[in-house]
């Protein structure tokens, strides 16, 4: 990231402190700390929430650490990628392929729209060896209290530890939000960009080489030399809200403004999306692991590319009724229309797909009581024709424990890209059934502790499933698998010490689903104050673990993870040293990562072939400005 783009970002957040964004009318003089709000929640007509402004795990940057905890990437950060915890919950709507940079992605659904009387700024800089940047930058400002436009900006790169690791991704969410004087017209948006390049090296060409060296000056030979790819992502979305309901006028002095009691509302929903994904190999790179049929000239230069728009239109009506002290319910009825057209090469196929929606919810307000949602949604036409899905969830409330449960059936057409395929390399044209997925779950979580326990249980029941086996190309099994998740939560506390504990259990009855049997993220840490509460600080070690299992090679022209049975991954514990410190809004961290290299063992993996990061030095900053 350039100089400029960093000293912009500070500059728009002093003269955020400034009056320059001054609130003239007297209905803004009212005083509010900074809150926002999410789509859900404005479906729903929850209130803000309070932004966090506590020492929460900051020295931890990396995405699929901060999301996942365990997952598989190719040794670096902004490598492609996927989470180790099983969970198969989609909508009933078109899907292209697997993304493995989808945990970096900025998307409207996760997009908060702020409330706040100064304007919110959040900046986060992380430096550390081999060229490690990541800098993250939110801002927002409201015009009015009504009018609310801010930017949501993550900077990603890194050279990694080893011969052609280099990552590089600009991940950007500009958003915005409005609600009109009389309270009868809403609308939130966002344009969204996410592009990004990286070498790839198609793993190291021999794990005995590699795992006779010590040190953190590991090399080994790659696969690729001259092989790169590229993805560029863009988003256009807007909602708008036509809310139902009485508007009373309230008139103070001389000024006049408006009360809307909401029944619910009217919305229209569009949003477009282009999808392209690049694999380069310029001077022909050959290797028989990576290229191993006659699909196409695999001895030359050949450049593959997939490329996908869509535009979706949803209009949907939703009601909720009156508003008690315990609950609120809502409900809701929806139907959209998406194009969508997917380009390969000379190969180009175009569909229309119609859906409906249906949801109903009773949301409770008190720490005892109940709530109900069901879900259900069926797709009447285009590639996802006859595609469905059912849920129910139910949640029970009492003095002492909080017991949810839920069932899904889910029946939808497999990946675009298992389907249809076509590159220098690689291609095929399936005939699959459909994949059906039953999910029933059920968790418990304590009120009676200090720090309370929480436990999930997930079973999926799974009927054509589809995969990439041992050969790279996609596979449908004709036989039922099973696979079956549990999560615990649970901290301890002595004094000022922190024993933090997440577990995960998971177990598949058929190879082709590869999952670690247990996963464990603890981070044991002391946590105090200094100077009379003036600093703020975090002291500890940080574990992320998991049990051996055949993890899944990558592929880097098809952009898959798929089968092989040949090595073990796992059984090998990330520790990593952290201290953190907070000084009013400024958090600054220090991290020693991967401090038990070559402890145990001389060869670390995550995927195949490919090592994970070395020993290395990490040093953090976060700056937030809030009101």
């Amino acid at each position: 990231m350039s100089k400029k783009i960093f000293y912009s970002f500070i500059f728009l957040a002093f003269l955020g402190q400034t009056k320059l964004f001054a609130q003239t009318d007297s209905i803004q003089k009212k005083k509010y700390p900074t809150e926002f709000i999410t789509e859900f929640a404005l479906d729903r007509n929850l209130s803000p929430v309070f932004e966090d402004t506590l020492l929460r795990r900051d020295e931890i940057y990396h995405t699929y650490y901060k999301k996942n905890g365990v997952f598989q990437d190719l040794g670096n950060i902004g490598t492609p990628g996927r989470s180790l915890v099983f969970d198969w919950n989609r909508k009933t709507d078109f899907v292209l392929g697997f993304n493995p940079y989808q945990a970096y992605f900025k998307t409207p659904e996760t997009s908060r729209y702020y409330k706040t009387k100064k304007p919110y700024a959040d900046f986060t800089y992380t430096q550390g060896q081999r060229d490690l940047l990541l800098f993250a930058a939110k801002f927002a400002v409201n015009f009015t209290p009504r009018l609310n436009i801010g930017v949501d900006y993550d900077r990603v790169t890194s050279s990694g530890f080893y011969s052609r690791q280099y990552t590089s991704g600009y991940f950007t969410n500009v958003f915005g939000s409005y609600q009109s004087k009389n309270e009868k017209y809403g609308v939130i948006g966002n344009a969204i960009w996410n592009k990004g390049v990286l070498d790839e090296s198609g793993g190291i060409t021999s794990d005995s080489l590699f795992e006779t060296l010590r040190g953190v000056n590991k090399a080994a030979p790659v696969r690729l030399y001259d092989s790169q790819s590229r993805f560029r992502n863009k988003t256009l979305y807007a909602k708008q809200y036509f809310y139902l309901g009485k508007v009373r006028e309230i008139i103070v002095d001389e000024d006049t403004s408006f009360a809307l009691t909401r029944g619910g509302f009217l919305s229209h929903t569009i949003r477009y999306d282009n999808n392209n994904f690049f694999f380069d190999n310029p001077t022909g790179e050959t290797d028989s692991l990576l290229f191993p049929f006659g699909n196409g000239d695999t001895t030359g230069i050949f450049y593959d590319s997939v490329a996908n728009k869509t535009i979706m239109n949803r209009v949907a009506y939703a009601y909720w009724t009156k508003s008690t002290a315990t609950r609120q319910s809502y409900i809701e009825f929806a139907v959209a229309h998406k194009f969508i057209s997917v380009q390969q090469m000379s190969l180009e196929n175009k569909y229309q797909n119609i859906w409906g929606e249906a949801t109903m919810e009773r949301i409770p307000k008190t720490e005892r009581n109940l709530g109900l949602k069901l879900n259900g949604s069926y797709c009447m036409t285009g590639y996802n024709q006859n595609d469905f899905k059912l849920s129910a969830d139910v949640k029970w409330l009492n003095k002492k424990f909080d017991f949810i449960g839920g069932f899904t059936n889910k029946l939808s057409e497999p990946e675009y890209l298992q389907v249809n395929y076509l590159s220098g390399p690689l291609s095929w044209s399936n005939r699959f059934s459909k994949v059906s997925v039953s999910n029933w779950r059920a968790g418990i979580g304590t009120k009676i502790f200090r720090h309370n326990v929480t436990a999930n249980f997930n079973q999926y029941i799974i009927a054509n499933w589809v995969y990439y086996g041992k050969q790279i190309t996609p596979e449908q099994s004709n036989k039922i698998l099973v696979i079956n998740t549990l999560d615990i939560n649970k901290t301890f506390q002595l004094g000022w010490f922190f024993f933090e504990n997440k577990l995960i259990l998971q177990k598949s009855n058929l190879s082709i689903v590869t999952l670690p049997e247990l996963t464990a993220n603890l981070r044991y840490y002391l946590n105090g104050s200094l100077f009379r509460k003036a600093l703020k600080f975090q002291m500890g070690a940080e574990l992320f673990y998991n049990t051996s299992y055949y993890g899944n090679s990558y592929h880097p022209s098809a952009r898959a993870f798929y089968l092989q049975d040949q090595t073990l991954i796992g059984n090998y514990p990330m520790i990593d040293l952290f201290l953190t410190g907070q000084i009013m809004t400024a958090v600054i961290y220090v991290k020693f990562e991967h401090i038990n290299m070559d402890w145990k063992s001389t060869g670390f993996y995550y995927t195949p072939n490919y090592p994970l990061p070395v020993r290395a030095f990490r040093l953090g900053l976060r700056l937030r400005l809030y009101n």
